[in-house]
């Protein structure tokens, strides 16, 4: 297999201006390599679709990662090894890593993990069984520590991360406050996550039923939006709360960033405002997938997904989805290889 027919993979074709589309990205094929020693061969069943990737195809230095015009777009996929030189990995284990956008990927298996889907569907992998889940259990869990009685507001409630963070909130006893786009949202975050109160932030009104929801301030706001939603917010912060900094999703398309102008609400109740990233927990994954088994097996709580079936050379298109905001929980790209 490895050294018959083609691959498909995504490259970017230029520097996006505002939210990326298909315009923005190019499918070229190349041949598929033969495998050299210690190397494995994998067939890409989805690619997770994360609005993250705004912010490293800006036409700036000033980030850890850069994807250029040229390079193929970075990507976190999960698939099936299909043929392998190492003795580490066996044909037929499902794996997933930052692989790239593409129908197949050679690795060395650095970097890679295995996904038991035992434990979880594949695609979960790459959502709430994966890097989102495990940022928001350990967002909430060690980060925030929600306790019994206390209010919890989650923006981006409804997308990958929050719609996460929200069902673990709840485990830990604390009431729960959604902000997402859209009546129909709404409703699923208290009939399908049992959030408490949901709010539309498309509302002109929205800031006011977020005070009527509020009354006695909010003890821990989670931030994965940033912009205008957080800055109001942080007028409600309670005394000694805390403010999580998870992601900044309406700041990535954003010619210049912008920070939260309401910051003077930090000092007065004596507030933490804390980044957070889920790297510096990779040594305790293991420990938060046996606990979010056992809360899906008990049906504790839901792994939500957006899959659009597809293949590499839709990514734009899914990717657009993405901002537009047509998901509920993690978005997935799956490519024609995971079968129907």
């Amino acid at each position: 297999m490895s050294n018959e027919g083609s691959n498909q993979q995504l490259f970017l074709a230029r520097i996006p201006h505002g939210v990326s589309g298909p315009q923005d990205f190019e499918v070229r094929e190349a041949p598929i390599p033969v495998l050299k020693a210690n190397e494995l061969l994998i067939e890409t069943h989805y690619v997770g679709i994360d609005a993250a990737l705004r912010l490293i195809t800006r036409d700036s230095d000033e980030f850890l990662f850069r994807v250029r015009p040229g390079d193929v777009v970075r990507g976190s996929v999960a698939g099936r090894i299909i043929e392998s030189n190492n003795p580490a990995w066996r044909v037929g284990e499902y794996v997933n890593g930052s692989l790239g956008v593409q129908r197949y990927a050679i690795s060395d298996g650095s970097g890679l993990e295995r996904c038991d889907i035992n434990q979880a569907p594949l695609g979960a992998w790459l959502g709430g069984f994966g890097v989102s889940g495990l940022t928001a259990y350990f967002a909430v869990f060690d980060a925030c520590r929600p306790q019994p009685g206390q209010t919890v507001l989650i923006n981006g409630a409804a997308g990958a991360v929050g719609s996460m963070a929200g069902q673990f909130a709840k485990l830990a006893g604390a009431r729960v406050i959604g902000i997402a786009g859209g009546p129909e949202k709404c409703a699923w975050l208290i009939n399908q996550l049992e959030y408490d109160v949901a709010i539309d932030y498309r509302r002109p009104d929205w800031f006011a039923h977020l005070k009527e929801a509020a009354p006695d301030r909010i003890d821990i706001i989670f931030d994965n939006v940033g912009g205008e939603i957080m800055d109001q917010s942080l007028k409600l912060i309670g005394m000694n709360g805390i403010v999580l900094m998870c992601g900044s999703t309406s700041q990535y398309a954003a010619e210049e960033m912008k920070g939260p102008a309401n910051y003077i609400w930090l000092g007065t109740m004596r507030a933490r405002l804390q980044g957070f990233v889920v790297f510096d927990y990779a040594h305790r994954y293991a420990e938060a997938r046996k606990r979010m088994a056992s809360w899906i097996k008990s049906g504790r709580i839901k792994i939500p997904q957006h899959v659009e079936a597809g293949d590499v050379g839709d990514f734009g298109a899914v990717f657009e989805k993405l901002y537009r905001g047509v998901n509920r929980g993690k978005m997935l790209l799956k490519l024609p290889a995971a079968g129907a």
